[in-house]
C-alpha cells in the first residue's frame, strides 16, 4: 500500500471533522467534540490561521491526519 502525504484544503474538513470524532469515540469522549465544520474553516483558513493539517491518504482515500498548531483545542 503506497501511501502520500498532502495538506489539507477547505473541501476536506468534512472528513477532518469525522477523524476528530472518531478519535474522541476511542477516547470514549464523544460528546466533547463541539466544534462545527464552520468553525474548523475559519479557524483553519480563515484571515488568521490557527492550525495546519497533513493528511495520509492511499488510493485517493484519507487513512489519517496529523493536527500541528501552537495551542488549539481540535474538540472545541
Amino acid at each position: 500500500m503506497e501511501v502520500s502525504l498532502r495538506k489539507a484544503v477547505k473541501e476536506d474538513l468534512p472528513v477532518v471533522l469525522d477523524l476528530i470524532k472518531e478519535l474522541a469515540s476511542y477516547e470514549r469522549a464523544p460528546q466533547e467534540v463541539t466544534i462545527t465544520l464552520e468553525e474548523l474553516e475559519e479557524d483553519g483558513f480563515g484571515k488568521h490561521p490557527l492550525f495546519n493539517i497533513i493528511l495520509a491518504e492511499s488510493e485517493s482515500e484519507v487513512m489519517g491526519m496529523a493536527f500541528y498548531f501552537v495551542s488549539y483545542s481540535t474538540w472545541k
